[in-house]
């Protein structure tokens, strides 16, 4: 088996004459502003023409793992592999591009074109994320993308008894190693310097769970990766600020918040491929270029080609403003309504939502503002700016959610808005997590409705 680091959390496992393919993302833009930093290493045509002897797995429905618009390149025989998650919407969206041969995997191993691929979710984390275990007799990876956090109780021993029969080296666990939400750079309640050092300390607590999770299963090295994206949102410079979470950042980072690597974090660049069972990697045939560099001609290479012309802030986004207050309204109602059930129901763990406050403000023109606020189970209230979560949105970017063009989530997740919580020091996630189930929801199931009542089309 020989793992080659594509980009971002793209893998391409190749055993034997076949291949897999983890989190295929080219340049479609995730969550309205994110593309890779790294391009893929393999053009995508060259994975494309592999016709049956490729498998793609995608770990869930996150722009960043899941791009749309590369997958219609690929033969819609190619089987595509996913956890078995309770909410459909991610076979179902595979299913939309023409995908027909699908596999569904849980906790129980199930072989797939010679591989054991079985699936681990943390439904405290998230529902619609999983981390995977992908084996034969050569060694094992770990394809853990977004889950950072460490190993559930249940889901360790498992993962030990399942990689204990090779050497440690054998055994490689890629790990999520940057921000993956605006947190804490696109908030109003800190100063620049403030954010700077609320960024490091959320980069060093997701390493460490990463690190965490190598220890536990005694494995010598943490591979750092799904951190290597920009956020281009117009007027702002977030594809400045953030971090490039290579080993030797992480090292450096490390060392200045005073935290133990426990393991070491293996330095890996996109081409460079690690050969099991020895453990050994391979360097790319393209190497030895500065971080500096790949990135200043990634950004030019995206200005050159328009993508970054595809992103929510720098769209030519028609608002019709007679129409948003009561759309919006609307939209909130909704958001309430499903949050009420879901906390009512399959998210009892949720419950102490109920009673928080959500305000949004959203700027239509130099003087209209429009100010809305919703408390968790009982609807509309007064406005406050000083909720639990407030968001600050320009029109059209709004509007876009609107219509289903764009996902809630963006305005978060794809620094397209700015927040601010209160009390300052508390997170409030039930609040996001609750955000980002909605977003699908509402652009699958509700907004088409909307968009026949409100633009009658």
């Amino acid at each position: 088996m020989k793992v080659l680091f594509q980009n971002h959390s793209s893998l391409l496992i190749q055993h034997g004459d076949r291949y897999l393919l983890t989190d295929p993302w080219y340049n479609q833009p995730a969550f309205g502003s994110w593309l890779p930093t790294f391009a893929p290493y393999i053009h995508p045509t060259y994975l494309a023409a592999l016709g049956e002897r490729l498998t793609i797995l995608i770990s869930h429905g996150h722009d960043d793992h899941f791009d749309d618009r590369l997958l219609e390149i690929f033969d819609k025989d190619t089987r595509i592999v996913t956890a078995d998650f309770k909410a459909p919407s991610v076979v179902n969206r595979v299913k939309r591009i023409g995908f027909h041969n699908i596999t569904t995997v849980g906790e129980d191993e199930v072989e797939v074109d010679g591989l054991k691929i079985s699936s681990y979710i943390v439904e405290a984390f998230s529902h619609d994320d999983a981390a995977y275990l992908i084996r034969n007799e050569d060694g094992a990876v770990i394809h853990a993308n977004d889950n950072w956090n460490p190993f559930e109780k249940s889901h360790e021993p498992l993962l030990l008894a399942r990689t204990s029969g090779y050497d440690r080296s054998s055994v490689l666990v890629f790990s999520q190693t940057n921000s993956a939400s605006g947190f804490p750079l696109n908030y109003r309640n800190y100063s620049e310097d403030e954010k700077t050092e609320l960024l490091k300390a959320k980069v060093t607590k997701m390493v460490g769970g990463g690190l965490q999770n190598a220890r536990a299963l005694g494995l010598p090295k943490l591979y750092s990766y799904a951190g290597f994206a920009t956020a281009y949102v117009k007027g702002k410079n977030y594809h400045q600020a953030g971090l490039f979470p290579t080993a030797s950042y992480l090292k450096k980072l490390l060392e200045e918040q005073g935290v133990g690597a426990y393991v070491e974090i293996a330095e890996l660049y996109p081409g460079d491929a690690v050969e099991l069972p020895s453990g050994a990697t391979q360097k790319a045939f393209i190497s030895g270029y500065s971080d500096h560099a790949i990135k200043s001609v990634t950004d030019t290479f995206y200005r050159t080609y328009g993508h970054i012309d595809e992103c929510i802030s720098y769209r030519d986004i028609g608002v019709q403003p007679d129409v948003i207050e009561d759309w919006l309204q609307d939209f909130l109602l909704e958001l309430d309504a499903f949050t009420t059930k879901r906390v009512n129901g399959p998210d009892a763990h949720f419950r102490e939502l109920l009673g928080k406050r959500f305000s949004i403000e959203v700027s239509v023109g130099d003087d209209w503002t429009i100010r809305k606020t919703i408390q968790f189970g009982s609807g509309l209230v007064e406005w406050t700016s000083e909720a639990n979560k407030v968001c600050y949105v320009g029109a059209p970017a709004m509007f876009a959610i609107l219509k289903g063009e764009a996902l809630f989530e963006d305005l978060y997740t794809g620094y397209n808005g700015e927040w601010a919580r209160y009390p300052a020091d508390v997170y409030n996630r039930d609040i996001v997590m609750m955000m980002v189930m909605f977003s699908y929801v509402y652009r699958n199931r509700f907004s088409p409705a909307m968009r026949q009542k409100y633009l009658g089309a």
